[in-house]
């Protein structure tokens, strides 16, 4: 095919981390702003954990993706809605696809160091997962947000 790039399986996989990254550096942010509207402390303080996590997985994959190119951060816009849940909705599906996209990367990449470390931050997506089924089962009156 004349004209077209075949990327190298090296390249696929820095375009999925850095992918990868800059949904966790919205992921944070997101979240963060979740905890400052939640007003039930126990669902509070888990999202500012999870905000703090997601941080932290950003930070991971930069190191990993530093050697290989450079880093540009995605604007982050708040999320639509008016309702905490409706956006801890949205900020869920967000925590899903990065999921999947753990999978991914570890199946793409042959370094088994890499595969082990993007294998614990699937794990982590998933107990995120879980943690916000459960805020979004408890919530109720005790949500606000703020403008």
């Amino acid at each position: 095919m004349e004209g077209a790039r075949w990327w190298s399986e090296a390249e696929a996989l820095q375009a999925l981390l850095t992918r990868i990254w800059r949904k966790e550096t919205a992921l944070a942010g997101h979240l963060a702003e979740r905890a400052h509207a939640v007003r039930f402390v126990p669902d509070r303080v888990r999202l500012e954990q999870m905000a703090a996590r997601e941080s932290q997985n950003a930070h991971t994959l930069a190191g990993e993706i530093a050697a290989r190119g450079t880093l540009v951060a995605a604007a982050r816009a708040p999320r639509p809605g008016t309702l905490t849940a409706t956006k801890l909705g949205l900020d869920l599906d967000e925590i899903d696809e990065v999921y999947r996209l753990y999978w991914r990367a570890c199946a793409m990449g042959s370094n088994a160091i890499l595969r082990e470390k993007l294998e614990a931050l699937a794990d982590g997506e998933a107990a995120a997962s879980q943690s916000v089924h459960g805020i979004l089962s408890r919530m109720d009156s005790y949500v606000t947000d703020r403008q």
